[in-house]
């Protein structure tokens, strides 16, 4: 009888350990039909490149990313500082960002500058140059840019190279509150959210305004304090202490919370029936009670 020679041929198998093995022929015989039986196998195939320098995405979803503020993405924290002013490029425009000197009440070894964005509902003015702020918020970010590569393929546009980019999400501001009198002497001369009712007040046109042009009434506005004490939006004699007919209709007999300056008995000389005004004026919301 003729012997019947039988090759078998393994296919390929990829392996994600990271190992190679290499190619072995081995023969086996088997006694029973005098059949010669060879097999081959080929070497396995690492298709994961080994990188020691990447992070999967896995590993965020499993893991806190850590900010450049300390903490991890997307944790409610409390950060204070002074606005000031930065090139995000070489050729980019001078733009506000804050620079952060303490997160959640202690101190840095040295200041953190990073960009900031609003929230949408987020009752806060936008920050000024120069002056100190008080937010709670949070570190978020993601990848922006294009890379350079893409370019290749389509035409080119002016962009940033493709990076992780983080910001900090404002959600509230966090002032000194005003309600009353007692309130007022204590944080005099110093900005504070102020809360109280919106009272609008109509009148002729005042001799001393600097709204020469102006016609009709003069409209005003003072924010009753819960002790019955009234703050007037800027003083009489000052042209920003009229007030829109958009703001009285939004605002007028509700109780708001308003963000500015206070200053008790200044310029008693020019304006001496009212003593307690807001020198400066960041915003005015409606109220909503947090319980």
């Amino acid at each position: 009888m003729k012997k019947l020679h039988l090759i078998i041929l393994s296919f390929p198998i990829f392996w994600l350990n990271g190992q190679t093995m290499s190619a072995i022929a081995a023969s086996n015989r088997c006694n029973e039909n005098n059949v010669i039986i060879s097999t081959v196998q080929f070497p396995k195939i690492d298709t994961m490149a080994k990188v020691s320098d990447h992070i999967s995405v896995n590993d965020l979803e499993q893991k806190n990313l850590i900010g450049h503020l300390g903490q991890p993405l997307g944790k409610i924290i409390k950060i204070a500082g002074v606005v000031r002013q930065e090139r995000s490029g070489a050729k980019s425009s001078l733009s506000d960002v804050l620079s952060v000197e303490s997160v959640n009440d202690i101190p840095l070894p040295q200041p953190i500058l990073i960009e900031f964005n609003l929230f949408v509902t987020a009752q806060v003015a936008k920050p000024v140059l120069g002056r100190p702020f008080k937010y709670v918020g949070y570190e978020t970010g993601g990848f922006t840019g294009v890379p350079a590569e893409a370019f290749k393929y389509v035409p080119a546009v002016s962009t940033t190279s493709h990076h992780f980019h983080t910001f900090f999400q404002v959600l509230q501001e966090e002032l000194d509150i005003v309600k009353t009198k007692f309130d007022l002497l204590k944080f005099n001369d110093r900005r504070v959210q102020l809360i109280g009712r919106y009272v609008s007040k109509t009148k002729p046109v005042p001799a001393i305004t600097s709204s020469l042009d102006f016609k009709g009434n003069y409209i005003t506005a003072n924010i009753v304090l819960e002790d019955g004490t009234e703050v007037q939006i800027f003083p009489s004699y000052n042209k920003q202490s009229l007030r829109s007919p958009e703001e009285v209709k939004a605002y007028d007999g509700k109780v708001v919370k308003v963000v500015g300056k206070i200053n008790v008995d200044r310029h008693q000389d020019l304006d001496p029936e009212q003593r307690i005004t807001l020198t400066t004026l960041d915003g005015i919301w409606q109220y909503q009670p947090t319980f």
